[in-house]
Order: structure tokens, then sequence, then C-alpha cells
């Protein structure tokens, strides 16, 4: 009778549990179907269950930095456990186990994980709340969840060990903490071990029913939302941001203006959001100053689609055509942090989730520019610049060929566009005349390994990255169009650049628009040359040079080596590196346009050439014309720029060979 009445009880109480569990996740699958389609999310189901078991099961990125260890434990632990929760629960209400609950090796396993978890819940509680590291916030949701993980494993020691004691049964070697547990409540009364154990299976019970309930309605969702995130996670190269259909008379706004203007996929980011911070204290702005942080970009997301979410239902119920809520410009984002971003994507590389930030960005700024007509008066000015005469900074564009002055290149034009490979120049290195240089030396690069090319002269146009990084989907289609039409006159299908941000749009993006091409960054492509004995390094440079990682080549498109590889082959270059280097380099600054942007707190730029001196390098080298001008004035602005000069890669091989 008596556990006839623990058994509904168990039900009302454990039932009550699961349906505010299913309700909750329901309801926050149901505000996903508000969203934007995103068909790419789907095929390649092989890749994505590797994805699952090499992310979620073996938390591959969680653990890339040591904290991850004690979530590793916890997750693990939590897995083991659920089988012995299982017995645990079926055991004090029939008096039945499971036959591996009572196998020694699986006991032993039980409790050694039981113990990690526990060790895992100290080390985080200390890390948390007294260490207190910038990436971690003082909640009490995330005290709450810890005690009660920490209080389901207690319980299960305690009412484990009581009903050994009752039955003298001890465990042995199989399970030494459960073991010392029992004899230690061997000499209490009966009714003593009989209280013990069933108050402590039903603080037990009750926990697991409150950790149930807290789940979906806290930052904890990820447990559901990282598996989803990784299952789903984006398959194309990261350097790719989605295209918008400009022909589509029916679309009103483009961008996101309200929060059902995202896709499902990027709401369902927030979901999987831990709100670790690995993001916050990698993003160059949030380090620098400034009013952005890429954690509450997508955690304002979440509370947002959460809050809006029920009330956008009953719109659909309704019959409403279309869905109203809150504009996200009226007191969810600021125009400051969405400005303030950098599209370097750190916070991406860092995120053990998979959460993707940088289209987040993007698309709020499309918003901004395209339906709103609203940017800053320095990025408008850009805008117009490149109208007008093609360039960011408004130069005419007669002079776009100005570099190449006494050297014998040729145009497309002149060959007919015979030549094998196209040299596009790029802004920067066609009109900046520090960065002049670097295309003045490829260009000799190329001629003395006896390379076909030709270069566009007057006829190139902008690559259109900074146009879209800005969210001006317009002017970058236009910049695509022209650029595709100009290739196709001219049979282009091979194409070599110095300019990362056009290899990356040429590469990952014209194909989007019915145009490909072999790419070739000049980095890689000189890699290749001294690899082939094309080209051999013989003049010894003596010098120390640190290498910084250009984003668009590094973390968009997995270029690390190859400059490197440049560098060790240049006699006397001692090559030594920053602590913050490839796939963890911090940005220069100059990304998603911000080389034009008026920028508030620390400049980026000063924070990484102070990182770049700090290694007793005597130069920086780069392999982008962005990259390096933003150094040079980081390096002026330490007042170090005669004790340590930047270059680019290709500007030392030039000087190695001679030319």
């Amino acid at each position: 009778m008596v556990r006839l009445i623990q058994l509904i009880l168990f039900i009302l109480v454990f039932g009550t549990g699961v349906y505010l569990f299913a309700a909750a996740v329901f309801a926050r699958f149901k505000f996903l179907t508000l969203a934007k389609p995103d068909k790419a999310r789907f095929g390649r189901s092989r890749e994505r269950i590797w994805s699952f078991i090499t992310n979620v099961l073996l938390q591959k990125k969680v653990i890339a930095e040591p904290s991850g260890l004690g979530h590793l434990f916890i997750f693990w632990g939590f897995l083991v456990l659920v089988f012995g929760d299982l017995d645990f629960i079926v055991f004090h209400l029939s008096g039945w186990h499971f036959p591996w609950a009572t196998m020694a090796w699986y006991a032993f396993m039980q409790e050694m994980f039981s113990l990690l978890v526990i060790a895992a819940i100290v080390v985080a509680g200390v890390r948390r709340y007294a260490l207190r590291p910038m990436r971690t916030e003082v909640s009490f949701e995330a005290g709450f969840i810890l005690c009660l993980i920490a209080l389901i494993v207690i319980t299960y020691f305690v009412v484990t060990g009581a009903d050994i004691a009752q039955t003298g049964a001890y465990p042995g070697n199989a399970s030494p903490v459960l073991n010392q547990i029992a004899h230690a409540l061997s000499g209490d009364a009966h009714v003593t071990l009989v209280i013990l154990a069933d108050a402590g299976f039903w603080v037990h019970i009750l926990c697991l029913v409150a950790f149930m309930i807290v789940i979906p309605r806290s930052k904890h969702l990820h447990m559901l939302g990282a598996m989803a995130n990784w299952y789903f996670r984006r398959y194309e190269s990261p350097g790719k941001l989605t295209k918008l259909d400009l022909e589509d008379e029916s679309i009103e706004t483009f961008g996101a203006g309200q929060i059902q203007e995202f896709t499902w996929k990027q709401l369902l980011d927030g979901y999987a959001c831990t709100e670790c911070g690995r993001c916050h204290v990698n993003c160059p702005a949030t380090l620098s100053g400034k009013p952005l942080s890429p954690r509450n970009v997508i955690l304002k997301m979440k509370d947002q689609i959460v809050l809006e979410g029920p009330g956008m239902l009953a719109q659909m119920a309704a019959g409403a055509e279309s869905l109203s809520s809150q504009p996200l410009f009226d007191g969810v984002f600021t125009q400051e942090e969405v400005w303030a971003c950098t599209t370097c994507r750190a916070c991406e590389e860092a995120c053990p989730v998979g959460n993707e930030h940088v289209q987040d960005i993007i698309d709020l700024r499309r918003y901004l520019v395209l339906t709103e007509g609203d940017a800053p008066p320095g990025v408008n000015k850009v805008f117009q610049n490149l109208e007008r005469q093609s360039n960011e900074w408004g130069i005419t564009r007669r002079d776009r060929a100005k570099w190449a002055e006494g050297i014998p290149v040729k145009t497309m034009a002149e060959v007919e566009g015979k030549a094998e490979y196209l040299f596009f120049v790029g802004t920067a290195a066609s009109f900046d005349k520090r960065a002049q240089k670097i295309a003045q030396g490829f260009a000799k690069i190329l001629l003395a390994a006896g390379v076909d090319f030709a270069i566009l002269a007057d006829e190139e146009e902008s690559d259109g990255d900074s146009a879209r990084r800005l969210g001006n989907e317009f002017l970058y289609q236009s910049f695509v169009e022209a650029n595709i039409e100009l290739f196709r006159t001219y049979g282009v299908q091979k194409i070599i650049t110095t300019d990362p941000h056009a290899y990356n749009t040429f590469k990952n993006e014209y194909p989007d628009f019915g145009y490909e091409a072999e790419v070739f960054h000049a980095t890689t492509f000189a890699a290749k040359l001294i690899e082939e004995g094309h080209l051999k390094p013989s003049i010894p440079l003596e010098k120390t040079v640190t290498y910084h990682d250009s984003c668009y080549l590094g973390r968009y498109n997995g270029i690390y080596d190859a400059p490197r590889f440049i560098l060790q082959a240049i006699p006397g270059v001692k090559l030594v590196e920053m602590e913050r280097h490839k796939e963890k380099s911090m940005c220069c600054g100059a990304g998603g346009g911000g080389m034009f942007k008026e920028e508030s707190g620390t400049r980026i730029n000063v924070m990484r050439a102070e990182q770049a001196i700090q290694t007793g390098a005597t130069v920086i080298g780069t392999a982008c014309p962005y990259c390096m001008n933003m150094l040079i004035d980081g390096t002026k602005a330490h007042g170090q720029e005669d004790v340590i000069e930047t270059y680019d890669v290709i500007e030392l091989l030039a000087a190695s060979i001679g030319v």
C-alpha cells in the first residue's frame, strides 16, 4: 500500500515536471516557426551526424579551452548517471533493480562519474563566484542549477548508502565512497535509515523536477539547443554571407528590423548559447571598450523571440497576413553596437556551440542601410565614394593603374583576355600609396617567375566587399554584376589577388551570382612558386618577424601556413609568434568596413600593435593591405614605428629575390 501511494505521488509530481518541460520546449519550437526559412541547413546528413558526434558527444569545441574539461565531466557524468538514476527511481518505487545496476563495473563507473561531477561543480562554483574571470557573470540562475545538480548526486549517495546499511549488502571495492557512507550509517536505527532514504528520495525527485522546469526556461536550454545547433551547422564557407533577392518586388523590407525577420537557425543560436562568454572575451570590439558583446547580441535575440513569440503565435492563429513585433532598434539593439563589429569571426571561432554571430549583425546593418536609409556619416561617405569612383577613398578611378608605372605589366585589353591569370589588384593596393608597394612587389615577383598574367587597369571595379559588410547589398550586387560581365568578356578563369577581402568574396560569394573561377591569394600562389623552384629567395634580410593573421585570410579561409612558409624560406628571417595567432589571432580593426568608420574607445589596431611589439620582433609581417596600414598606424600610436616596421609578406619576398 505504501509503495502504491509512493508510485501515485511520483506519477503526479514527476508527470507535472515532464509536462511543464515538454510544454516549454514545444513553445520554443513553435517560436522558431515564426522566423524565415533556411533551406541550406538540410542535406549532408552524414556530415551532420559526424558533427553531432564530435561536438556534442565528444565535446570537441568545449574542451578547446582548459575550463571546458569541467563541462565534459558534467556532460558525460550526466549521461552515465541517467542509467543509474533510472534504476535508483525504479528500485525505490518497486524494490527491483535493473540487471546492469548490480554489476561491479557499472557500480564503479557510476561512482567515479558522480565524483567527477561533484568536483566539476565545485570548480565551476569557485571559478564563477570567487575568481570571476571577465567572461563569466555572477547569476542566481547559474548557482541554482549547480546546486540542483550537486543535490541530485549527493542525495543519490546518501539514499543508496542508507539502503545498503539497511540490507547489509556492502559493495566493497566496487563503490568505495558508498561503502564508507553505508558503514557510517550502519549504527543508526532501522527507522532512521528508512526515513533518511525516503526523505532523500523525494528531495532527489523534487530536484529532478525542478531541473526539468528550469532547463527550457533558462540558459540551460542549451542542453537541447546546442545539439540541434551542431547538427544544423553551416557547411558553406564561413566567408559567405546570404544573398538578398533584390528583384522580388513583393519584399518591402531588407535585413532584420523585427525579430521574425531573422531565420529560424539564427534564433536557434540563442537557444544554444551557454552564456559562457568565450565570444565576449575574444571580440576585439568588446576588449577595446566598444558597446558590443557578441554574447549579448545572441541573448537579446533569444529574449526577444521568447517575449514576442506568444503574441505573434496569437496573431497567426487569428489569421493575420503579416506578423507584427517590436522594432529591434526600439530598445533592443543600438546602432552603436551594430556598427562596432569588425566581422572578424573571433566570436564564431571561440563559440563551443557553433553560433554564427556575424550574419546576425550584417542583417541588422542591412535593415538600417537598405530599409531605413540610416547609416553613420562616415559609412554614407564610403557608399558615395564607391558609387562615384569605385573606391572607398573617392580617388579618381583614372588613377587605378598608376601603381604600375615603370613596370612592364600588360592589361587584359592589350592581350585581348588571353592571359592565363588576372591579377586583381584591389582598391587598397591600387590607390593607397603605401599599399601600392605590395602590388608593385607582387607584379615583379610574377614577372620574375614567368607567370602569364595581366591586370584590368582602369577597367577594374571594386570587388564590393566593403559595401556588403557595411550592409549595402544593392551597391555590392551592382559591383558583382559589373565585375562578372567584365570577367566573362575577357574569359577570366583564374584570379590572383593580394587582398584577402577580394579573395574571399570572389571565391565564396560570387558563385551565388553564377560566376566561378580559380581564386588564389598572393601568398598561396607565391608559396607554390617557391616550392616548384620558380622563385628562389636568396638575399638575407636578417629580420625578426612576427606574422599577423588577417581575419579574412585566416579564420575565413583557413590560410595560415603559406605566409609562414614564405617567411621561413627567406634567409635570415626569424619567425616569432604573438600570443594570439592563427585561429585565435586578433583583428587589426579594418574588417567589416572598420577602416572607414569612426571608432570609439581604444583603437583596435593600437591593441594589436602592442601585442606585436611585445614579441620583440623588428618587423610585423602581414598579408593584407588593410592590415598593413592599420598596424603601421598602431605602431605610430605607440611611438615604435622606427623600432618595429610593418611589411607585407609579399614585399619581404620581393626584397629577398632582388626585385
